[in-house]
């Protein structure tokens, strides 16, 4: 293995491929990015960690290029690589991943992400058909990062058996004890590691996801209204937290009842606000109440446990709507789409200055069930406001 000496980089996964994207975002607030590779971007300059970039997927902090000609080869040198990190890591998550290309989305929303997947031809966002047969297929290098993954367990049962103790086997959110190593292959025999010790991750909770490559994936479930229940699903395994039992959810725009309907899995009760009646179960269910009018109409009697909208709108109607639900603490939790047209990205910069004024855990990205738009979701804060 050869790991170069050179600054440690933060190292940038983009969202859906749109590395021109990422660029751009990052730029706008004064952090350049190099690109390293298709989909993964660097810096080696400081980040306003206050803000969030919805175009970035994942980050790897401290990041370093590393290379290995073998499978044993990366298993032995990770090994000793980790024994000198993680000197007393109470726990420690691992991930190995390969991002051997990552190439422009083709605009392939939920449904056909879910139909796909059911076919088993399903290719994660950011990768699509180019007609290029010397390209590597879409699954390149994920039984290699699988056998490094297993030799290294191996080797460290053998030779550093309380690495071996510690190793986490969680999924979802970081815990304050936890460190959090990523091997990001690029190529067979090159890639990137990260190795954050904590509670870095828990304090780059907003920027780290805690799924591989960031990814997310909601299996179909053919009893929902529609397929956009997966967008609030992700939203809450990417956010940590769950609709909860007897929380009352407002659901704005919510015909025909997707994300009620994953509310009242949850057994929340729900208000749902919209035009068009939702699906008839939804509409006879006695812990949902109809109010049939305008979503950006409606105001609450009372704070509720979460505001939830997925409503077709301009993207400034959206954006001034969490703002005002949480200038007014209407809700505690919320979940909201931003409906993006070309050249609409930078009207996110809006959230990114203000919503820190009344929250500060709140996530924007680009989620995986998401086609042409972003999501914000987060906590509004019990007192302030403050200055961003």
């Amino acid at each position: 293995m050869h790991c170069p000496q050179s600054h440690p980089h933060y190292l940038f996964l983009s969202a859906n491929g749109d590395d021109e994207g990422l660029i751009a975002e990052a730029g706008r607030e004064k952090t350049a990015l190099t690109l390293v590779s298709p989909g993964v971007l660097a810096t080696t300059g400081p980040i306003n960690l206050r803000s969030r970039w919805a175009l970035c997927r994942q980050l790897l902090p401290n990041a370093v290029e590393i290379s290995a000609g073998s499978v044993g080869m990366w298993a032995k040198e990770l090994m000793e690589l980790l024994d000198q990190h993680l000197a007393g890591a109470v726990q420690w998550r691992l991930f190995v991943a390969p991002l051997y290309h990552v190439r422009k989305a083709a605009g392939i929303g939920a449904r056909a992400q879910h139909s796909e997947r059911l076919e088993g031809q399903y290719r994660p966002p950011g990768i699509s058909e180019l007609g290029n047969a010397n390209l590597p297929p879409p699954n390149a290098g994920e039984n290699r990062c699988r056998l490094i993954r297993e030799v290294l367990l191996e080797q460290l049962g053998k030779h550093r058996r309380r690495l071996l103790r510690t190793v986490s086997a969680r999924e979802g959110a970081f815990t304050e004890d936890e460190c959090f190593v990523q091997l990001l292959l690029t190529s067979p025999e090159g890639g990137w590691l990260s190795i954050c010790r904590s509670p870095e991750p828990t304090r780059l909770r907003h920027w780290i996801s805690p799924f591989t490559n960031g990814e997310v994936f909601v299996p179909n479930d053919k009893s929902a209204p529609s397929r956009a229940f997966a967008k609030l699903v992700e939203a809450e395994l990417r956010f940590g937290r769950r609709i909860q039992p007897g929380e009352v959810c407002v659901d704005l725009g919510a015909s025909p009842g997707g994300w009620t309907w994953v509310a009242r899995q949850r057994g929340a009760q729900v208000i749902a606000v919209d035009r068009s009646p939702l699906r008839d179960d939804l509409m006879n269910d006695p812990a949902v109440t109809f109010v049939r009018g305008d979503a950006f109409g409606y105001e609450p009697s009372r704070p509720v446990d979460w505001l939830v909208c997925d409503v077709i709108a301009a993207p400034e109607r959206s954006i001034e709507l969490v703002l005002e639900w949480a200038r007014r603490r209407w809700m505690r939790h919320f979940v909201v789409t931003i409906k993006l047209r070309v050249g609409d990205h930078p009207k996110l910069d809006r959230l990114k200055a203000e919503l820190p004024a009344w929250s500060d855990d709140w996530y924007l990205t680009h989620l995986c069930a998401n086609k042409h738009e972003a999501c914000v979701f987060g906590t509004v804060r019990e007192a302030g406001p403050v200055s961003p």
